[in-house]
């Protein structure tokens, strides 16, 4: 009895403090807001990619 009442407060304990560092994360994201754009890495197309392979395949 008192081990699952240990480890359901632990659990419970775990989420709250996870809840607030969301919290906090999001409440110091508005207040500081990056102005630069960010750094997009270069998108992959997979459905193009995969025309193209068909395109080869048919040849």
């Amino acid at each position: 009895m008192e081990m699952s009442l240990l480890v359901t407060a632990a659990l419970l304990y775990l989420g709250l403090a996870l809840g607030f560092i969301l919290i906090v994360d999001n409440l110091v994201g508005l207040v500081f807001r990056d102005s630069r754009t960010p750094l997009r890495l270069p998108s992959f197309d997979i459905g193009r990619a995969f025309a193209a392979t068909q395109k080869f395949d048919r040849k």
